[in-house]
């Protein structure tokens, strides 16, 4: 199998079998994976149109540096 058709492939890798390939044919599929998630990211505002902390998600009241 070539890098470019293990990158091709649809077929769906677990992280295990992802780990056991040779590493030119398990970046080349990271790669090929990583440019669908940009295209996904960029189009798609709902993966990105979200506060990642809330009001009340966050610790620590005070600005006091003292410590307890």
């Amino acid at each position: 199998m070539t890098v470019e058709n293990a990158a091709l492939t649809n077929r769906r890798r677990t992280a295990a079998e992802l780990r056991k390939l040779p590493p030119h044919e398990r970046d080349a599929i990271l790669e090929a994976a990583a440019v669908l998630a940009e295209k996904e990211y960029r189009n798609n505002p709902e993966l990105t149109a979200f506060e990642a902390f809330g009001k009340d998600d966050l610790y620590g009241d005070s600005s006091s540096t003292e410590t307890r």
